[in-house]
């Protein structure tokens, strides 16, 4: 598995043998033909893993793919550098890459170069499924719909009308991902 795919849910289920390739490249023809489902539900639907492999397989790529997890990893900080700079965050509230830059304990460059290798998707839906506000099927049924409406309407705007987020989760969920897309400026 190459560094570059070594975070998918489709190669750490590989890696796991939970699925083969043949299964993973069929999953991913079925991706290209409905763009709205995620490679987790066509992977479950066909009967090639169960929800529980994919849950695995998602806390599996969410821990390995945390800055601090990444910059050790890299051998940029150490475990007690990180483990220094989650204390003073947890005192206030600051983004950890801020925290590490302040110390000294990495450079801007290191924090963008683990930015990029955590490659997370930060879409509103799957943040949505990520923090525990809606299921993957809820998400692909809403992007299902968006995909069929002939005027845009918006994900979150879909997802309140079918009562699954409030206009107060939406707002939260919007505040969460404009902290996690902010450039860094030291």
């Amino acid at each position: 598995m190459s560094n570059d795919n070594q975070y998918k849910i489709g190669d750490i289920l590989l890696e796991n043998k939970i699925i083969t390739q043949e299964q993973l490249n069929e999953a991913l023809q079925e991706k290209q033909k409905n763009p709205y489902k995620l490679i987790g539900q066509i992977l479950i639907d066909k009967g090639f893993c169960t929800r529980d492999d994919i849950q695995k397989a998602l806390d599996r790529q969410y821990k390995e793919t945390r800055l601090g997890s990444i910059l050790i990893k890299k051998g940029i900080i150490t475990q007690e550098q990180l483990e220094e700079a989650l204390l003073e965050q947890e005192k206030t509230n600051s983004l950890l890459g801020f925290i590490l830059l302040e110390k000294g304990f990495c450079t801007k460059d290191d924090i963008i170069s683990a930015l990029k290798t955590q490659n997370r998707d930060n879409r509103l839906g799957l943040l949505l499924v990520r923090l525990g506000y809606i299921n993957e099927k809820q998400l692909e049924e809403a992007l299902e719909l968006q995909f069929k409406e002939k005027e845009h309407i918006l994900l979150g705007e879909i997802l309140i009308r079918k009562g699954l987020i409030s206009s107060d989760d939406l707002a939260n969920v919007l505040i969460f991902q404009a902290k996690l897309n902010v450039d860094f400026e030291v």
